[in-house]
């Protein structure tokens, strides 16, 4: 397997062209647009409260609406709620989700555009954590039992010219799976694979894929991996790319935009959706900007290719580095900012003041006009460093960009154990160019730790985060980096610009300065307040450094998907909830009025609680 052939070129900017598929009055792959979708929240038997919020939905820049069918009465009303939309000028598809039934599937795909059904349950039931021993035999009879299921959905959907996408969650994959490849992304990709084959063999080719997960950076390794499977087996199907239960509010944004911004940097991806635990409508702006920035990559400035013998796209590797001071190693990343705020307060400060406090990184300029050099650090520029032999401190800074790195630098660095680079990028496909330098570095055996930064000429606000999210964290998911530092000019606002770099930190999995929030969007399946629910658990816990705490709507991924998490508040039936510690059932059945704080009295049971300072 070659380590980038997941990617038309790992140096230039190209969509992956997929095949075409019709859904509806939309057509996905080829060279047609990425296409944005959203869930709706409603219970899919209440027509005019599902009708109005597709309406919500499509009338904010949607072009595609899911609902969750978990029944077959729901699947039924798919009918209704087509007709009443239709009747109101609304046209865009529909898409039923499915878990559990294929009876209910069935049903959807006679009434709809597109039926989404997950490989993980669709016929092997609810997850049970169990390990199970499979022969050959027995293996291949449950294959069979899964294509006796299938194909009859294929016929309808041939017969109605229904889409079928093969939706694969991360938290669900069948007993089956996990008895041969265990929790692995080649586990979820062949999840995928095995239902894509027997679509495959019935000559069925009304195909998307996804493969979802809340954690991005096992999200963006295995979806690389399902697109080089698909390559290997001549398949070419379109993408539906998605950070399942990324939460709410800004850690919502960036998680998504970390995981789904990684992969349409790659050129990867048809349509994506951005699940946050919030009113579906304002999933709809945040998805439609990582489209705008991330295609603005295209016809970017040339990227001289290098070695991609050290790249591994389907793992996580970390770059080897040597350790200087808190920089490199095994150290987390640090942070480097401008402002010296109280809460997000960075590792360095880039100040140029002598008065500063803490870790000051200036100019060498200034830096060698100071009284008093400790806990202060000089900033030069690649040009200056005939000069490194004059400084005295015990970490030295230096700033480069790609095309500057050659084998003379190399020799110079070499000689000096102190000195840290700030990899520094003006290509507006700075992912690439990032990249290429962590790369070429390898290649020379150069193990300075790296600091990865980025400057934004405009005002940082929430777009600008999104943007950063998109450029830092496809290089801290893929093992590069130390270090991030998020720059922008002194006159504009600066106030969340630490705090971003924290975030995109959290959300690639490096560095963790508060809880670990996994909650999903809620959907028809929902019956408790999960937006109020959320922000509570949120308000009481979040001093819990570290901490994954789940928040799920529902018992059909709930149990799955939280499955990482240390504690699971899950939702069990109308006000009911089911609290779990890792992957066990603690409490049954708690009245949602009583269930936080029983969630607070369990987190204090396991010698997790921590008074908040």
């Amino acid at each position: 397997m070659n380590n980038s052939d997941y990617c038309i070129d790992i140096f230039k900017y190209a969509r992956n062209k997929t095949c075409e598929v019709k859904i509806g009055n939309l057509v996905l792959g080829g060279d047609h647009p990425i296409v944005v979708q959203s869930m709706t929240t409603t219970n899919t038997n209440h027509t005019e409260a599902t009708v109005n919020q597709i309406k919500t939905i499509f009338d904010a820049g949607g072009q595609m609406v899911r609902m969750t069918a978990q029944g077959q009465r729901e699947a039924s009303n798919l009918k209704n709620i087509k007709e009443e939309l239709a009747r109101q000028g609304y046209n865009g598809p529909l898409v039923a989700d499915i878990h559990f039934n294929p009876n209910a599937a069935n049903i959807a795909a006679t009434h709809i555009e597109k039926v989404r059904i997950n490989p993980g349950n669709f016929v092997d039931g609810a997850k049970k954590f169990e390990s199970l021993e499979y022969s050959v035999e027995s293996y291949g009879e449950e294959l069979m039992m899964v294509k006796k299921k299938l194909v009859p959905l294929l016929n309808i959907c041939k017969q109605n010219n229904t889409t079928l996408r093969i939706g694969t969650n991360h938290g669900s994959l069948s007993d089956r799976i996990m008895s041969r490849y265990g929790d692995t992304p080649m586990g979820m990709v062949e999840s995928c694979m095995e239902f894509l084959r027997i679509c495959r063999e019935e000559n069925f080719h009304r195909i998307v894929l996804s493969i979802k997960s809340s954690n991005a950076r096992i999200m963006v390794h295995t979806v690389r991996l399902l697109v080089q499977k698909m390559q290997e087996e001549n398949m070419n199907y379109p993408l539906h790319l998605g950070v399942t239960e990324a939460g709410e509010g800004e850690d919502g944004r960036i998680r998504s935009a970390v995981g789904i911004g990684t992969l349409l940097a790659d050129g990867i991806g048809d349509t994506i959706r951005v699940s946050l635990t919030e009113d579906p409508e304002k999933e709809i702006p945040v998805a439609q900007d990582l489209i705008k920035y991330t295609g603005a990559k295209a016809g970017h400035d040339n990227i001289a290719p290098v070695s991609t013998a050290s790249y591994y796209p389907f793992e996580y590797k970390k770059r080897k580095s040597t350790a200087i001071k808190n920089i490199g190693g095994q150290n987390i990343p640090v942070v480097i900012g401008r402002v010296n705020s109280l809460k997000d307060k960075p590792d360095y400060l880039f100040s140029g003041r002598e008065d500063a406090t803490g870790a000051n990184i200036m100019p060498v300029e200034q830096w060698n006009k100071l009284h008093d050099k400790v806990n202060c650090y000089p900033l030069l520029k690649i040009e200056q460093t005939g000069h490194l032999n004059e400084l005295t401190a015990e970490v030295i800074f230096i700033e480069l960009i790609y095309s500057q790195l050659n084998q003379e630098i190399c020799d110079t660095l070499k000689n000096f154990a102190n000195i840290v680079l700030v990899l520094k990028t003006e290509n507006k496909n700075s992912i690439a160019e990032q990249r290429a330098a962590f790369l070429w570095l390898t290649a020379h055996n150069m193990n300075n730790p790296v600091v990865i930064y980025k400057k934004y000429n405009e005002v940082f606000d929430q777009k600008a985060q999104l943007k950063a999210a998109c450029d830092f964290g496809p290089l801290f998911l893929d093992g590069f980096g130390d270090g991030i530092w998020i720059d922008f000019d002194e006159e504009n606002q600066p106030g969340i610009a630490n705090k971003t770099a924290y975030a995109i930190l959290q959300a690639a999995r490096v560095r963790f300065e508060k809880p670990d929030y996994i909650s999903c969007p809620g959907c028809g399946r929902t019956l408790f307040g999960l937006q109020h629910t959320t922000a509570k658990v949120k308000e009481r816990t979040s001093h819990l450094k570290g901490l994954k705490i789940a928040v799920m709507g529902c018992i059909v991924n709930g149990p799955g998907e939280m499955a990482d998490a240390d504690y699971g508040y899950v939702g069990s039936g109308p006000g009911k909830i089911t609290l779990y510690y890792q992957k066990q059932v603690v409490k049954k059945n708690i009245d949602e009025k009583d269930a936080v704080d029983e969630l607070i009295q369990l987190i204090k049971q396991n010698n997790d609680w921590k008074e908040p300072v």
